[in-house]
């Protein structure tokens, strides 16, 4: 009897209905799905933090160029006030008390009067803005990209109406300079200064002097615009444009052009250029010889 129940099937109730084991799949979907959804999310807010910074970056890059040019044109203006004073004062010379100038100060005063600063508009960042479309689509701020583009604009503007203007102007100078004869004068600053054309553009650099800081400030203007339209304030500009001019210390001393020069090494103390030079040694001599 013993022996028979060992084979008999145990008498506990098979769950026939499922229940249990389609509870359990469903737990491990709803799970499985939570977790998805879980990383899905985070890596949505991951990629959504990426774009953010690099949508600041990126205005930070725009709005530290806008204020570099700025600062440019500062110093150039600081320079060009004396130039103007000494514009204003050379003028009210009457011509012919211009010769009892000394030759070389009125040179001196001259050559500082007429001097002027090219601006520089370095188009890295406008590079990278305009060229990437990537760039574009994530800023995502069509009021942000058109004052940028207005900037950029206006310092491609400033840029050469400016530096044209320094051009053509030297041009003039150095044509009285190199045709002195055909202009009035007892020497060639004072040719310089009793030119009509010389003359006027002496009494308009006042005035280009108040348009480039007229434009240096209409710059200033819609950076803090820019400023309120992507929501960065002018304090992080101030220390992104540290950071970026921060002076990084090296132990290291910069090299010096002087200490790389060396003397060619001569034509007979290269020891391969011998063979050549016995050639051509034969050569001549045959020519000789022919020619005799």
């Amino acid at each position: 009897m013993i022996f028979f129940n060992l084979f008999r099937a145990p008498k506990n109730k098979v769950n026939t209905d499922g229940k249990p084991f389609l509870k359990q799949v469903g737990m491990i979907v709803l799970s499985t799905t939570i977790s998805l959804a879980l990383t899905l999310g985070v890596l949505q807010l991951l990629d959504k933090q990426s774009k953010k910074n690099d949508r600041r970056l990126s205005a930070l890059m725009v709005m530290g160029n806008i204020e570099d040019f700025t600062r440019g044109i500062d110093a150039i203006l600081i320079r060009q006030q004396r130039c103007d004073s000494l514009c204003t004062w050379l003028l009210s010379i009457p011509e012919d008390e211009l010769g009892l100038i000394p030759e070389k100060t009125l040179m001196a005063l001259m050559s500082e009067a007429l001097s002027g600063s090219m601006v520089v508009f370095d188009k890295a960042a406008e590079n990278i803005f305009s060229n990437n479309i990537e760039t574009w689509k994530n800023m995502g701020n069509f009021q942000f990209i058109n004052n940028a583009g207005d900037c950029f604009s206006r310092m491609h503007n400033i840029e050469d109406y400016w530096n044209n203007r320094l051009n053509e102007e030297d041009r003039h100078i150095d044509e009285i300079s190199k045709n002195p004869e055909q202009y009035p004068g007892e020497n060639i600053p004072v040719k310089w200064l009793r030119d009509p054309g010389v003359r006027k553009q002496m009494e308009m650099k006042h005035n280009w002097n108040c348009w480039l800081h007229y434009q240096a400030e209409y710059l200033r203007y819609m950076n803090k615009k820019n400023m309120n339209v992507i929501g960065i304030p002018q304090e992080e500009l101030i220390e992104f444009m540290e950071d970026i001019h921060k002076e990084i210390v090296i132990k290291d001393t910069m090299p010096n052009g002087d200490d790389f020069y060396t003397p060619a090494l001569k034509p007979e103390k290269l020891q391969t250029l011998h063979p050549y030079q016995r050639l051509l040694d034969s050569l001549k001599a045959d020519s000789l010889k022919v020619s005799r």
